[in-house]
């Protein structure tokens, strides 16, 4: 089987291009369409090619460098062209430029892959700003969510990584849940291991990029100003901001890695006791069980997905949105165990998500969609 898909940036660091899951179908072969690549040359499984356009997309996100990747993809390669006669699906990934829509005229089906709706993010931002700022955000995602829209309208084919996104997209796009695909995200428990559970550098480390509001970085200092208090070692993980990185580096105690490869994310979960997050929407939430494949607890927001995907394993870990102390509460009385239950519970957190989110499982849902699509 053959596949195309297609992303305006191929960040090898982003979930939502989730390399692993290609990698863990190795009878499908993937070309990625793409504009350009970060880093410049990611390291890419056995199965993937990549085509680069080159297009000049713009810096912009919210719905131009979408509008003008897609122009670019069906200037260079027309509906009709036989590039696409080589494949048997293909897939769209978060892409959100109208113009492909155009690709149904190739005769190929299409799958239209939403890891979550931007609509939750617009949502976010306009809660969590006032004023002149809550205006910028409503203009920013007057294409993006427009853009969206009208593709989950016109593509027979949708999937994402949760009951909870189905729910969103549904609900925000007029669109019925039960045409909706499941496709989510996985874990593989070979390369996030526990390493040593009874000994650890940090006490808590936090994993995403913290630019949007979505994410809830003033909720993050303030737990991480609380935990500093007590003394913590706080490992902090992914893209921030100037002014993001010129507040922790006033936080004693947190010590800011920045983006990081895989391997070196794996070694900085291992040597940390606990995950944190303050996201204020997860579709899924990737690195959750991340961590808990590893045997660190996962402790967020109830956020979104988070309360299916952790309350199966530990309802514990979720605490009310935006309750920063009940989140740090629930860190600390994890941390006060005696180390032994704390690796006792490490290794019961990790049977338990590797049994439900495998990401051999996840390249099954795949499959399966891949197989409906053609036929």
């Amino acid at each position: 089987m053959r596949v195309c898909l297609l992303t305006p940036v191929l960040d090898a660091f982003k979930g939502g291009n989730h390399l692993p899951l290609l990698a863990a179908l190795p009878d499908v072969q993937f070309t990625i369409l793409t504009s350009r690549t970060k880093p410049k040359s990611p390291d890419l499984p056995k199965n993937v090619t990549v085509e680069t356009l080159n297009a000049r997309i713009g810096p912009y996100y919210y719905g131009c460098a979408d509008w003008m990747f897609a122009r670019a993809v069906m200037h260079r390669y027309p509906p009709h062209h036989a590039f696409w006669k080589q494949f048997d699906a293909i897939h769209i990934n978060q892409t959100m430029g109208p113009a492909l829509l155009r690709l149904k005229e190739s005769g190929v089906p299409v799958l239209f892959l939403i890891h979550h709706p931007v609509s939750a993010d617009r949502a976010v931002a306009l809660e969590e700003s006032s004023g002149f700022e809550k205006l910028r955000w409503r203009m920013k995602y007057a294409l993006l969510t427009r853009f969206q829209a009208r593709m989950c309208r016109g593509v027979r084919c949708i999937a994402t990584v949760s009951n909870t996104s189905a729910q969103r997209i549904a609900r925000d796009y007029a669109c019925d849940v039960f045409s909706i695909h499941i496709v989510p995200n996985g874990v593989n428990p070979d390369i996030f291991t526990p390493g040593d559970l009874g000994n650890s550098e940090f006490d808590v480390t936090a994993v995403g990029s913290f630019v949007h509001p979505r994410k809830g970085f003033r909720y993050l200092v303030d737990a991480y100003r609380l935990l500093s208090k007590k003394g913590m070692k706080i490992a902090d993980v992914g893209r921030r901001s100037a002014q993001q990185n010129a507040i922790l580096k006033g936080i004693p105690g947190v010590t800011a890695f920045g983006t990081v490869e895989e391997d070196q994310l794996v070694s900085i979960m291992q040597r940390s006791a606990t995950l944190l997050s303050t996201s204020l929407y997860e579709g899924f939430g990737l690195s959750l069980i991340e961590a808990l494949a590893c045997g660190r607890p996962a402790f967020a927001f109830d956020a979104g997905a988070v309360r299916d995907v952790l309350s199966p394993i530990d309802p514990g870990f979720v605490a009310p949105l935006r309750d920063t102390q009940e989140l740090v509460n629930r860190v600390c009385r994890f941390l006060a165990l005696p180390p032994a239950m704390r690796a006792a519970e490490g290794k019961r957190y990790r049977e338990a998500v590797t049994r439900l989110y495998p990401l051999s499982a996840s390249a099954q849902c795949l499959m399966r969609l891949y197989g409906q699509l053609i036929a």
